[in-house]
């Protein structure tokens, strides 16, 4: 009987071994299989994350390719005749943009005469007005200035001048001799003082005329137009 107790331990312990053994590797391979679980949990929102970027990417791409198609399948159609674009379409990009500049260079035209109407208007109203303050001043409200240029080699010929403008009924401001010497007699004026010159011009004989210069604005302070003799004078009228 103890033969028999001793060979059935001696196998169940060997059996008991065994399941020992069983056991520790199932044990082992559902802890690796909880820790891969584990893992793959706390990764699953970085996957969730590529899935949403993937689909989006997809999502794109089939777009995509469905405009490709539907521009041929409208392409496909226009040159059927089932579709009846608009002029515009008909024209084609270089012909937009032929039209886009010349409505662009129209309206700039436009835009350019209105404005040089408009300022003509205004220009031509003023200085129709000018003219005709201008034409209806009298000698006695101009104010002339007379500058001897010919170099003090004639004494006393702006005061002749001045002698005759003061017949004519002009109002004479500065007499006296100029800085320089000029060889040709003019009559300057200052701005809008043209038609004012010309008379005067016509009392002396003189018939060059110009904007007034400023050294001789600065002999003549205060008159409107001032007659500068030159050695090419001539006799005054009357003479």
């Amino acid at each position: 009987m103890t033969d028999v107790i001793q060979t059935v331990g001696a196998y169940a312990g060997l059996v008991a071994l065994l399941a020992m053994g069983v056991l520790a590797f199932l044990v082992f391979s559902q802890a690796r299989d909880i820790r891969r679980l584990r893992d793959w949990a706390g990764g699953a929102p970085e996957r969730d994350a590529e899935v949403r970027e993937v689909s989006e990417i997809v999502a794109e791409e089939r777009s995509a390719e469905l405009k490709v198609l539907a521009d041929r399948e409208e392409r496909r159609m226009e040159r059927a005749g089932l579709v009846e674009t608009s002029y515009w379409d008909r024209l084609g990009r270089s012909g937009r943009i032929i039209a886009i500049v010349a409505v662009v260079l129209i309206l700039g035209a436009a835009a350019a005469w209105a404005a040089t109407s408009l300022l003509g208007s205004d220009d031509n109203s003023g200085t129709g007005k000018r003219a005709a303050q201008s034409k209806n001043v009298k000698p006695a409200q101009i104010t002339v200035g007379v500058l001897n240029g010919t170099g003090g080699t004639e004494q006393g010929l702006a005061a002749q001048y001045a002698e005759v403008l003061n017949k004519d009924g002009f109002k004479t401001g500065v007499v006296t001799d100029a800085t320089d010497t000029f060889t040709e007699s003019v009559v300057m004026f200052k701005n809008g003082q043209q038609t004012e010159a010309r008379k005067v011009g016509k009392a002396v004989g003189i018939d060059n005329f110009e904007p007034v210069q400023q050294d001789v604005a600065d002999l003549s302070s205060g008159a409107d137009v001032t007659v500068v003799i030159g050695t090419d004078h001539g006799p005054l009228p009357g003479e």
